[in-house]
């Protein structure tokens, strides 16, 4: 007990000192951080005893019947701020895993085998890093993402949509028949509204694909380098009849781009809220990068399944105004019907905020974390956040910097567990897990850094690592 009141102590402390924490932020405020001990459930991170046997991160993931698919990517870590080679064409990932977590099996194929019956145009385009993705019954669709033109060498976002037939290419992966290629299950077209990088994608209301924020960044990436920001939700609905492949385009909103949507690299997720009475399914956003003075932003934005957008004022002292886990990660979302409360669950990654020794601190460079919040809709739509009790286990580099714990979570994903109780958004229905601890779940890949704060290539890897995410509801 004197251990719980001594940690609460310290979190009403950090009260005192939010005002002008950066004026390079959306805000020069955060919103307090509570203790995770106030919530209704806990969560805990655990090695697997399986791996993948190579690291990857930011890319696209499809799933057939429990069985994992991942394509695009890179395999290094952090890109560089040097004027050349920031993201070397050879360490963009060729390579289609289909990985099975009951069996903890795992089998590869590359783009490049001679059965896969590809082009170099289309190599470069399944392999680029960041695309935006989900999947549709057995179809992965995945938009734009960087990556370099082979025939060139110059570097660009991706106008491409592709349709990737899901139980067919692990086929081609895993036992592919005689005369089987890759490109038998995929599909692609160009339009210039899939020319994005760094934002997220779902499917709205009326099949109305959604395709939020983001950037288009042409050329090799430099320090201090900046994009086109779409600053808006592109919308279109996809024709697929399993063979012919198209699109109809509808207007953006906003349809005039909007300066605080200028967001990449951040976390979008599916919630349930309770509005007006009744359960509603929308879409927020949280924070992402950059402000036009290399902030971060602290308003979310709420998204319905339409495609609207809406945020609070950022200079009202009463929005709330994210502190932690502001680039993209792993997220769990759970929806209490007996509460009718919200829970965003984030997975460590780049964070401006971060407790040591119990103590809130900022860092304007935004360090790698493994520390984990939860971010709570309570069912009168105020949001407040959390700091769990869990982390990442402390596995410690083996190569650079050796001793140094590695931090996990920038680009990795959250998959949920098989046959989990979910709404058709994909929200855990948190009263249906029962009162025991559950895997809900695993986290893969993503950026291990062994530097909280480094612009050195080797100071970090793509990770090989699988983690287990346990879910206890409190007594």
């Amino acid at each position: 007990m004197f251990l719980k009141t001594v940690k609460r102590a310290l979190f009403a402390t950090f009260a005192l000192a939010i005002s002008s924490v950066c004026a390079d932020n959306q805000t020069t405020t955060l919103s307090q951080i509570f203790s995770g001990e106030d919530l209704p459930f806990q969560v805990q991170i655990e090695q697997a005893d399986f791996s993948l046997p190579n690291g990857i991160h930011s890319y696209a993931l499809g799933i057939h019947k429990g069985v994992w698919l991942f394509v695009a990517g890179r395999t290094n870590g952090l890109h560089g701020f040097a004027p050349a080679d920031n993201f070397p064409p050879s360490q963009q990932n060729t390579v289609v895993y289909v990985v099975d977590p009951v069996n903890k099996t795992t089998f590869s194929r590359s783009l490049t085998d001679p059965t896969s019956g590809l082009t170099q145009e289309q190599v470069d385009l399944l392999s680029v890093t960041s695309p935006q993705s989900y999947q549709s019954k057995k179809t992965l669709y995945m938009t734009g993402g960087y990556g370099v033109d082979s025939s060139t060498g110059d570097f660009s976002t991706k106008d491409v949509l592709s349709a990737i037939n899901v139980p067919g290419l692990m086929h081609w992966v895993v036992d592919p028949s005689p005369g089987e290629t890759a490109a038998q299950h995929i599909r692609q077209i160009s339009n210039p509204i899939f020319q994005i990088t760094g934002g997220d994608m779902y499917e709205g209301k009326d099949h109305i694909t959604l395709l939020i924020f983001g950037q288009d960044f042409t050329g090799a990436y430099v320090d201090a380098s900046d994009g086109t920001y779409s600053r808006q939700v592109r919308r279109f609905r996809i024709h697929d009849d399993g063979e012919k492949l198209s699109v109809r385009v509808y207007p953006p909103f906003p349809f005039v781009p909007d300066p605080s949507f200028r967001r990449r690299d951040l976390n979008v997720v599916p919630t349930v809220v309770f509005e007006k009475g009744k359960l509603t399914k929308k879409f927020v956003a949280y924070s992402g990068v950059f402000t036009p003075t290399t902030g971060i932003w602290t308003v979310p934005v709420e998204i319905s399944d339409k495609g609207v957008t809406s945020m609070a004022d950022p200079n009202l002292s009463s929005t709330f105004k994210q502190g932690m886990n502001n680039y993209v990660c792993p997220t769990l979302g759970l929806f209490s019907k007996k509460h009718k409360n919200m829970y965003t669950v984030i997975f460590g990654g780049i964070s401006f905020g971060f407790w040591q020794n119990g103590v809130f601190q900022t860092d304007s460079e935004i360090p790698f974390i493994n520390q984990v919040t939860t971010i709570q809709i309570d069912k009168h739509g105020n949001y407040t956040q959390y700091l769990m009790d869990a982390e990442y286990p402390v596995i410690l580099s083996t190569q650079s910097n050796p001793g140094n714990q590695l931090l996990f979570g920038a680009g990795a994903f959250f998959i949920p567990a098989d046959d989990l109780p979910t709404y058709n958004n994909g929200v855990v229905k948190m009263n249906s897990l029962g009162r025991d601890p559950i895997l809900v779940g695993y986290i893969v890949g993503g950026i291990q850094s062994t530097l909280a704060n480094t612009n050195v290539i080797t100071d970090s890897a793509a990770s090989p690592y699988i983690f287990n995410v346990i879910f206890t509801p409190n007594p």
